[in-house]
């Protein structure tokens, strides 16, 4: 993923004056699309800003999750895409429940980190973010939200709000050019990748961080910690049974079964889909300890989607899985690992990453038309309640009340 841009520096086709303008914009026109079709694949593979998000495997993954259709707005321009725009309606939640941020929304994209729109120019922008306002215009108490890394898109479109949301930690990858500039260039996509132990091209943070990421993995290994990579759905299905136990844990809904086995079935032929698991080997059997889904593409790895039981923290199972997922992601030519966001109340989460080198990255939020400001509908108290519930709630039942939860964000 390359770093987060501004709109100004977006290309643009020129200063025009006011007739050049109004020709330009004849001359793009903004088309409901098929993102099943060639185009929208060849588009989004030479898009420098492209997303997982973006693949046509991930959002028809999304629309067999809960029978929703995928909005694919596309700018056309002489038969040709100069820009995209994947949006789905959410039925979103009352507002006496929750934030209005989770209300009824036209959103790119729901249950995803950061999606957006992608362009060649600023002109393509504005089109596709003034054709989604105009559709949200129309349908009272729907609000169009744009999740992306590119900032100054509110300078765009009279009324779109901007709102700075979480940062998210991000780690660059070094590729063979960066091991030996004395390698003449035509050579260097034939390097080898040397063994992970071997390498020393992929070093975390300062000495000081360096030192805690291998000593945990040491640590790992001597509690005879091994990853591999799944290779069948019954390895899914019982990375599933972890991902529910963290997401009971952290008090966060978990996405459905169905989804997951979608996009297995969709992304992990093409390798875009790997699913690390952590096996304990001990003296009479091998356990999964832990397991993460790392969604892939472009340039840019997601570390998405975590599973470890809390009883097996201290064999240090998180630092074995990322050494080794950062070490193949580097292998298959990623440039950068996003390691997500953190949210206020996981301090120790923060740190964790941290660890790892990351730099934050800003992602903003826009919104049209502006969100009112809104608190908490919940007393600490009894959010304190909920959150002893919830963690006590069987498995089975933190799918359910998940999935009942998603169907309306």
């Amino acid at each position: 993923m390359t770093a987060a841009r501004t709109i100004a520096e977006i290309p643009s086709t020129g200063r025009p004056s006011v007739e050049d303008k109004d020709v330009r914009a004849s001359a793009l026109g903004i088309e409901e699309v098929d993102f099943r079709e060639p185009e929208w694949l060849a588009f989004i593979s030479a898009h420098p800003d492209a997303l997982i998000y973006h693949h046509p495997d991930f959002l028809a993954g999304m629309e067999r999750e809960y029978g929703q259709k995928c909005l694919a707005l596309g700018c056309v321009q002489e038969g040709k895409l100069q820009g995209l725009l994947p949006l789905f309606y959410t039925r979103g939640l009352p507002r006496w429940v929750a934030r209005n941020d989770v209300g009824r929304r036209l959103s790119s994209l729901p249950r995803t980190p950061v999606t957006g729109p992608l362009f060649t120019s600023s002109e393509a922008a504005e089109s596709l973010l003034n054709a989604a306002v105009n559709l949200v215009r129309c349908q009272p108490g729907v609000r169009l939200e744009i999740k992306t890394m590119i900032s100054g898109l509110d300078a765009l479109v009279p009324g779109l709000h901007c709102i700075p949301w979480r940062d998210t930690y991000v780690r660059g990858l070094p590729t063979n050019e960066e091991e030996d500039p004395a390698v003449p260039e035509n050579l260097r996509s034939e390097l080898p990748c040397i063994t992970c132990d071997g390498c020393g091209r992929l070093r975390f943070g300062n000495a000081r961080e360096m030192h805690q990421v291998s000593w945990g993995v040491k640590q790992a290994r001597k509690h005879g910690l091994k990853t591999q990579f799944a290779q069948t759905q019954a390895e899914l299905r019982a990375w599933y049974e972890l991902y529910l136990e963290g997401m009971r844990r952290n008090v966060v809904p978990p996405r459905p079964f169905r989804f997951f086995q979608e996009l297995w079935n969709r992304l992990q032929p093409s390798g875009n889909l790997l699913l690390v698991l952590v096996e304990h080997h001990g003296s009479e059997r091998v356990r999964m300890v832990a397991g993460s889904i790392l969604l892939l593409f472009g340039s840019t790895a997601f570390w998405g989607f975590t599973g470890t039981r809390e009883s097996d923290f201290s064999l240090h199972p998180n630092d074995i899985m990322l050494w080794d997922a950062l070490h193949e992601c580097c292998r298959r030519g990623y440039s950068s690992f996003d390691f997500g966001e953190v949210a206020e109340e996981h301090p120790e989460l923060r740190q964790f990453k941290t660890k790892w080198g990351t730099m934050l990255q800003p992602i903003y939020r826009y919104y049209y038309p502006k969100p009112e400001p809104s608190g908490s509908r919940v007393t600490s108290r009894t959010h304190g309640v909920l959150r002893r519930a919830w963690q006590r709630l069987p498995l089975p039942a933190v799918a359910a009340l998940g999935d009942l939860a998603y169907l309306f964000l």
